[in-house]
């Protein structure tokens, strides 16, 4: 199916739906957040990253002559833009609106672009956790355009925004020419209300696909405070009915 010009065909078995149930891990799944899908809206969001000024000259050719070490690399930066107004550093900044979660896929041109997600912004948690990561030897831990073309974003790619949890995006140039990365954040913008009823929570973990589950930020802890949030402390996949009735009990 194309929406907007982008062919979502891949995509429509991953978005989440309306009255959709939602079990979102955060902190490496220390805790989850159970959430109904309330209301909806699709629409893609096409960002050029040197008009956007997020790199301002693209990315220099690599001098790199095996295409692994000693690329051109980019560190993490958050998605900022230089022509919405407020000119905002992160463009994915939902903490004014609690109730609203963003669950997006992102394509990627040239297809030989390496892009690496960091959430929350200043932790790598792109990586895997028993490999030193290294912008001289950036071996793991990437999405590329061969994988996510441009309008045809890859279900692999898919990133969860949270109120408080954004993102940031390094980059990585194999080539030995300059690289001028585009990027398509096709975006499944969510309302969503907590599930305060302990017995339908305990269903979303115990009954299997009752729920959709998802570990947001990667496998380390990164000290996201869920009660700050949601107004609940969480549930693990792991508790009895009683202790889920403490974890959606709202403070």
């Amino acid at each position: 199916m194309s929406k907007y010009g982008v062919d979502t065909k891949e995509l429509e078995a991953f978005l989440f739906k309306e009255n959709d149930l939602l079990l979102l891990g955060v902190n490496g799944g220390s805790a989850y957040v159970p959430l109904r899908v309330l209301a909806r809206i699709e629409r893609p969001y096409l960002y050029d990253t040197t008009v956007e000024a997020l790199l301002p000259s693209g990315l220099a050719a690599s001098p790199s002559t095996d295409g692994v070490t000693n690329t051109t690399f980019q560190a993490a930066l958050q998605v900022s833009s230089g022509n919405l107004p407020g000119k905002p550093t992160d463009v994915f900044d939902i903490s004014q609106f609690p109730d609203l979660l963003y669950q997006m896929f992102i394509g990627i041109d040239p297809p030989d672009t390496r892009i690496f997600l960091q959430q929350p912004f200043h932790v790598d948690q792109g990586s895997l956790p028993i490999i030193s990561f290294r912008p001289g030897y950036a071996q793991q831990g990437w999405w590329d355009g061969f994988l996510s073309p441009i309008y045809r974003p890859h279900p692999k790619t898919q990133t969860i925004v949270l109120p408080g949890l954004s993102i940031a995006l390094a980059f990585q140039n194999i080539r030995p020419q300059p690289l001028f990365p585009l990027l398509l954040f096709y975006m499944n913008a969510l309302r969503v209300g907590v599930i305060t009823d302990p017995d339908l929570a305990y269903e979303m973990i115990a009954v299997p696909n009752k729920a959709r589950i998802v570990t947001v930020g990667g496998l380390q802890p990164h000290n996201y405070t869920v009660k700050t949030w949601y107004k609940v402390p969480g549930v693990r996949l792991d508790m009895t009915k009683d202790q889920v009735a403490a974890g959606v009990t709202p403070a």
